[in-house]
């Protein structure tokens, strides 16, 4: 496929302005969305990501073939069943230039909405870590944590895995790199971008609340972040993913023991004032 045909495709007017609320004709007449009856309305990222206005609301994604974007899709299309791929469900097209098509999810809340007890909490943290610890025994690196994981647009292969693979020049990216560095085990950058995430994600639910973040939550967050120090090979400023997993999971249940003994009590202590009363009454009764 010639590689003029990759993104960003820009709409310019014909005096040669350019368009950011355009569509691309070549998007109006892709094979696939003109088969499936799906009307682009509005770009999210300018000539490469567009918004539908179907029921349920979709977005597409036009790939660039010079990318890893494409083969790790397809790598992680063929596990899309297993447990520990908390991608969110995609497809991608068969003709013509190729898209990625997935549901449209506007807010984490939608998947993750009402109060939030320590439990709930943890779970999400335990399916973040866990999805990244996937990609990880796959090799591959996400090199730009968000709060879904739907993006590889700079994501990595590499031959070497987690604990083995040295430091790498660091993409540009909206997370504040350690100590401003340049070069970076990618594994860890990974896990250090997780950490942030969850850090921010966490702090602004809670806050809305007015509620306090769990400090079993809170405390693990910081140990995914590290001691932001850098290291010229292998890092082992934080865990690796798959170190964090274990830890996480042992966490999960500590945290339901916690909250199943809160739960035990609460019945006790509300069931406690009727039984005496019930016993009182029937001393009463034996001595009347």
């Amino acid at each position: 496929m010639s590689t003029d045909s990759n993104p960003p495709w820009y709409v310019y007017s014909p005096d040669g302005r350019f368009e950011p609320g355009g569509i691309p004709d070549r998007l109006l007449h892709h094979p696939t969305i003109q088969e499936r009856g799906m009307v682009p309305v509005m770009p999210l990222i300018p000539g490469v990501v567009f918004s539908t206005a179907t029921d349920p609301d979709f977005v597409i994604k036009v790939l660039n073939t010079e990318r890893e974007e494409l083969a790790i899709y397809k790598r992680l299309l063929s596990d899309m069943n297993w447990s520990n791929n908390h991608t969110v469900p995609f497809e991608l097209t068969q003709t013509g230039h190729p898209l990625l098509i997935m549901p449209f999810l506007d807010r984490l809340s939608s998947i993750h909405g009402g109060h939030w007890s320590p439990r709930s909490a943890m779970n999400v943290i335990l399916q973040f870590v866990e999805g990244i610890d996937y990609l990880h025994s796959l090799h591959i690196v996400h090199m730009a944590t968000a709060l879904y994981i739907i993006d590889f647009d700079s994501s990595r292969q590499f031959t070497l895995g987690p604990g083995v693979q040295p430091a790498i020049m660091l993409p540009e990216t909206q997370t504040d790199k350690p100590n401003s560095l340049e070069l970076l085990d990618p594994y860890s950058w990974d896990v250090y971008c997780v950490g942030r995430t969850i850090e921010e994600f966490m702090k602004n639910r809670y806050t809305k609340r007015n509620e306090r973040l769990p400090w079993i939550a809170e405390q693990y967050i910081q140990w995914l972040i590290g001691n932001k120090r850098g290291c010229p090979g292998v890092c082992r400023c934080r865990p690796t993913a798959r170190t964090a997993l274990r830890l996480i999971k042992v966490l999960v249940r500590v945290v339901d023991v916690m909250e199943g003994c809160r739960w035990i009590a609460r019945i006790i202590l509300s069931s406690w004032p009727s039984s005496a009363r019930i016993k009182r009454k029937d001393t009463m009764r034996k001595t009347s």
